[in-house]
């Protein structure tokens, strides 16, 4: 069976900042293009960094448990480049993970089952599928 999530993000009558709401939680975005790069709350593109630093050690945690491995403490820092030709897209972006308590190889076997599985990581690396749909309401 699939697994659907969902966002909903609505304005607030300040011109680049949203309330942003999923399973209950609420927390406010910032869009550097509305507010002309004067931003407070987070932008949409550290959120998806910081997604895939969460996907990134909750794999690595998952996978510790089911391969027994005592991980001490991990960390990943995600960053990016904007890519200077094309603004449309990152030039790259990088993960780069530290977990401690294990060896080089079984630390690549806790990656292996993060870039194997996770799926936003596979939807960048893939450029995978996206769409989207407007409606008017006058």
């Amino acid at each position: 069976m699939s697994e659907h999530r969902q966002a909903g993000v609505s304005t607030i009558g300040m011109t680049g900042r949203y309330v942003v709401q999923s399973r209950g939680n609420i927390f406010a975005s910032d869009s550097p293009s509305a507010r002309n790069g004067d931003t407070v709350a987070v932008e949409p593109s550290e959120l998806l960094l910081s997604a895939l630093g969460v996907c990134a050690l909750g794999s690595v945690e998952k996978a510790a448990g089911e391969l027994n491995l005592t991980v001490r403490h991990a960390r990943a820092e995600v960053d990016s480049i904007r890519d200077a030709q094309d603004r449309t897209r990152f030039e790259r972006v990088h993960i780069a993970v530290t977990v401690e308590g294990v060896t080089g190889e079984q630390a690549q076997q806790l990656i292996d089952h993060f870039t194997s599985g996770c799926v936003i990581y596979n939807t960048v690396r893939r450029g995978g599928p996206i769409s989207v749909s407007v409606t008017a309401q006058p």
